[in-house]
């Protein structure tokens, strides 16, 4: 796998290489060339040539385009976690199964498969279309202790001043953290590319986005460490811990095709069409032996070998008209969704069907105020969502109510280790209120702000302990009390000695009513950093290097079903107590530096400084164990010709 690692990354660097050259061939005029100087010999293109945009801007109508991001203030943080905030669990290695924390409102109101555990896998970057005056290249490698490997490679050009084409890669080549054979013994192998092209006519009245995306994301299952009842805490971080599982695997192939293209009558007025046709495939293997047998907790179908496979399908074409009416934008729209859900051990829990939208959004923009925007959206099974935002400089709230579909797993499934049919289930409501302030000035930033959420027939996995090993013991539910909370917070940044600086977020969680037990949050969340940032030699030097925290306060994490890869409520473990269980409050320590040296930036860092002195980790999801000390380097390298 060491050696395919470096086929892919070698490959990559020759292909852009060769566009590139063939890019620099193909016109010889001065408009084009690829190194144009002045008369300075002075290299002209360079971040500020090679702008970008979303497809968002362009449906919004919104004139907006981004510089290619230089910065190193924060480019230490590569992991999903982290680019998220820690606000997600895993399973303690880069690219294992992940959860939030804190509840999120779905994407849609419709029919879902249920297998969202690579959901930051495939969202953690949006596509990007370029404008570019030269060929864009970037070669970003991270080559993390223990065998932990990242790749992206994107490569953007004009083929034209109205056509631009590119295409994104990224590579996860993860070793096993734990019972590590050699270099190699993987545990996560994940291989992502899309490939996308943007068009516009001479008088810029049609426009066109286009795209492909693939993902393949594998990863060996190790069902936690053997614990009994009596393991104490120091006994989950020593070298010779054994794991449940040796060949289970779980194994996820998600693929889209997605176009949008608009015409323009005029500015107040644009008639656009939006194709997505999406697949999600599902598998869990496992060859069982008498070890293996005893932790699961069901077995249906008595089988040496187990072979579980789903697949999700939709295909959503969405008509709609907008247009901007002096400060104001209007959307309104139809969109049909056609649907598929399989399972391959049986045919009772297939699902085939369409749904129907109609919706619109509106929003005032006031530059000198800031923007007020709404999004209502209703399908005809009755499930809605009605929206509302306001952001200024100052301030920003929100506020939404929704009512959507339980998933496609949670009302039914049969599987090689689980069996249940919840055809009865309600859809969901949720209504959600969240509001913050902003001050800001030169050395001192605040922003105190406050989320308040209700949840009714909330559907979710539990764990029930009073059962026996005979039954299932992980099933979804749907509470009948209802679930409200609110969770004030406040982010802060401080400038200290001019190059100093003191960042934080931290949240506190009070739960006002939940019977039902089925909302598990840390009371009290907080992330860190105290940094050193400076730049020299006339801006050809930048430079950050600092202490980087998060701790959260104990509460029971959310454990994982391996053979669903579902997470569910326990109440076996309380994460982060000195008093209640066996894991004690444990902070996640870093040292980073980060340079940037004219167009390459680099990162040295040391993640969990703290289990390097008390040789005690900390668990992210119960029965396992987070990373360990380990030391990773990383560097990304631009192209402007």
């Amino acid at each position: 796998m060491r050696v395919q690692f470096w086929r892919y990354t070698l490959f990559l660097g020759f292909l852009v290489l060769a566009l590139t050259a063939a890019g620099q061939d193909e016109d010889t005029s001065p408009r084009r060339g690829s190194r144009i100087i002045d008369d300075t010999t002075r290299q002209v293109y360079g971040p500020k040539s090679s702008r970008y945009y979303y497809e968002e801007d362009v449906f919004l109508n919104k004139q907006t385009y981004h510089l290619i991001d230089t910065a190193i203030r924060g480019f230490y943080r590569y992991t999903y976690l982290q680019k998220n905030e820690n606000l997600y669990q895993d399973l303690g290695n880069i690219g294992t199964a992940m959860h939030p924390i804190y509840y999120q409102t779905p994407a849609s109101i419709g029919v879902s498969s249920g297998f969202t555990q690579y959901d930051l896998v495939w969202d953690t970057e949006k596509i990007r279309y370029f404008d570019t005056k030269s060929p864009y290249s970037n070669m970003w490698v991270m080559l993390g202790g223990g065998g932990r490997s990242l790749t992206k490679a994107s490569y953007s050009r004009n083929i034209n001043p109205r056509w631009n084409f590119g295409f994104d890669y990224r590579g996860l080549f993860i070793d096993k953290q734990i019972q590590r054979q050699g270099k190699g013994d993987r545990q996560v192998r994940g291989v992502y590319y899309d490939l996308y092209t943007a068009y516009q006519s001479k008088d810029s009245t049609y426009r066109l986005f286009a795209n492909f995306q693939r993902n393949r994301h594998q990863t060996d299952e190790n069902g936690g460490i053997v614990h009994t009842d009596n393991t104490d805490y120091e006994g989950y971080f020593q070298t010779n811990v054994r794991t449940y599982l040796t060949e289970a695997a779980s194994t996820e192939v998600r693929i889209n095709l997605h176009l949008f293209h608009e015409y323009e009558i005029g500015k107040a007025l644009q008639v656009y069409h939006v194709f997505d046709r999406f697949r999600q495939g599902n598998v869990f293997t496992d060859l069982t032996d008498n070890f293996t047998q005893d932790y699961y907790d069901y077995v249906t179908i008595e089988n040496d070998t187990v072979d579980d496979r789903s697949k999700f399908k939709t295909v959503r074409n969405e008509l709609g008209l907008k247009g901007n009416l002096a400060k104001l934008f209007y959307n309104g729209y139809y969109a049909i969704r056609n649907y598929s859900q399989t399972y391959s051990l049986d045919t009772a829990h297939w699902h085939r069907g369409t749904e129907h939208y109609l919706g619109g959004r509106m929003a005032l923009r006031l530059d000198s105020i800031g923007e007020l925007s709404g999004w209502v959206e209703v399908l005809q099974t009755g499930n809605y969502r009605v929206e509302g935002h306001l952001k200024s400089e100052w301030f920003e709230a929100s506020v939404k109510q929704m009512q959507y579909a339980p998933s496609f797993i949670q009302q039914g499934y049969f599987g090689s280790h689980d069996d249940w049919d919840n055809n009865s289930f309600s859809n969901v409501n949720v209504t959600e209120f969240s509001g913050s302030l902003h001050y800001n000035s030169r050395v001192f930033s605040i922003s105190p702000g406050l989320t308040f959420t209700s949840l009714t027939n909330y559907v979710y996995f539990r764990k029930d302990p009073s059962l026996t090993a005979v039954e299932q013991l992980v099933t979804p539910r749907q509470s009948q009390s209802g679930q409200t909370w609110v969770s004030p917070e406040v982010r802060l940044s401080l400038t200290m000695l001019r190059h100093v600086y003191l960042r934080g977020r931290a949240i506190y969680t009070t739960i006002l009513k939940d019977e039902d037990k089925a909302i598990r949050v840390p009371e009290l969340f907080v992330n860190g950093e105290l940094s050193y940032e400076n730049i020299f030699f006339n801006g050809n030097l930048d430079m950050q290097a600092g202490v980087n925290v998060h701790w959260n306060s104990a509460y029971r994490a959310l454990g994982y079903d391996v053979p669903t890869q579902q997470f569910y409520v326990q109440n076996s473990l309380k994460i982060g107590s000195n008093t209640d269980g066996i894991v004690p409050s444990f902070p996640l320590v870093e040292v980073f530096f980060a340079t940037r040296i004219k167009r390459g930036r680099i990162f040295l860092k040391y993640h969990n400084l703290v289990q390097m002195i008390t040789k005690q980790g900390y668990m992210p999801t119960p029965y396992y164990r987070g990373q360990g000390s380990i030391l990773d380097f990383g560097f990304d390298w631009s192209f402007y010709d």
